[in-house]
């Protein structure tokens, strides 16, 4: 029996266009989910749907902004009108602004919370609601970050949004246990892939740096997120919920 094994079950995955949500788009498609992933931009979204259907894979791509209600309604109604069910979320979707907390303006720290706290209860919402409907039960992973553990120079309302996500997780998980719905969380560290081209450049910059400050002395590849978010999801983990996952080479241990 492999535990870890998805076969059938349809995976509703935010953010596949690029970076880690491409790679989960990939790993849970690998593990034999049907994958239906979403970006603000249709071509992107269908751009990574493409790679996976030369696979072999069963996939849908959807347009959908998950921070707002009606998009991640649109989102699990789309995943359920081809599919008739659900029964994984992976909300991976986020924004990130890199800037002194005292220069933010009220509109960036809205987007940056928007763009990741909002966009994943609304998301998680859509999606317990139709687990209920279902009656079956279902799991939620969230990709949080290492960042709602430790703070982070100019990513202040990230690590806010981050550290939300994870009592997003421990609410949620004990409001909806009782429905047969898990919630858990990975959370990354420092991993080659950015949000934009400014921390991509960073990244390049400080790369022995970061690399010297965690214990595995490495940044991690993004297809190592995949993984933790698998199993979070797999039967693998059937008794596990309310759950931060830390995927950060250690960071945080220390």
């Amino acid at each position: 029996m492999n535990l870890f094994d998805l076969t059938g079950r349809v995976a509703v995955i935010t953010g596949t266009s690029r970076g880690i949500g491409r790679e989960l788009a990939h790993g849970f498609a690998e593990a034999g989910a049907i994958v239906v992933g979403c970006a603000r931009s249709y071509e992107t979204a269908e751009k990574t749907a493409a790679e996976l259907r030369a696979k072999g894979h069963d996939t849908l791509p959807v347009l959908a902004d998950v921070a707002t209600p009606e998009g991640a309604d649109a989102l699990i109604t789309a995943a359920v009108r081809r599919y008739g069910r659900i029964d994984i979320l992976v909300c991976n979707a986020g924004v990130n602004v890199k800037k002194k907390a005292i220069d933010f303006t009220a509109a960036e720290f809205d987007t940056v919370i928007g763009g990741n706290l909002r966009s994943y209860f609304l998301c998680a919402q859509a999606a317990a609601r139709q687990f209920i409907a279902q009656g079956r039960g279902g799991v939620i992973v969230m990709n949080s970050s290492n960042a709602s553990v430790a703070a982070f120079e100019d990513l202040t309302p990230y690590c806010a949004a981050k550290g939300g996500i994870d009592m997003l997780v421990r609410g949620l998980a004990s409001e909806w246990g009782p429905h047969g719905i898990r919630v858990n969380a990975f959370n990354p560290g420092y991993t080659r892939h950015s949000m934009t081209a400014e921390g991509q450049a960073y990244l390049a910059r400080a790369e022995k740096e970061i690399a010297a400050r965690t214990p595995l002395r490495r940044m991690a590849e993004m297809k190592e997120m995949v993984g933790p978010a698998v199993f979070l999801a797999s039967d693998a983990a059937s008794f596990v919920t309310g759950t931060i996952l830390l995927a950060d080479g250690g960071w945080c241990a220390q």
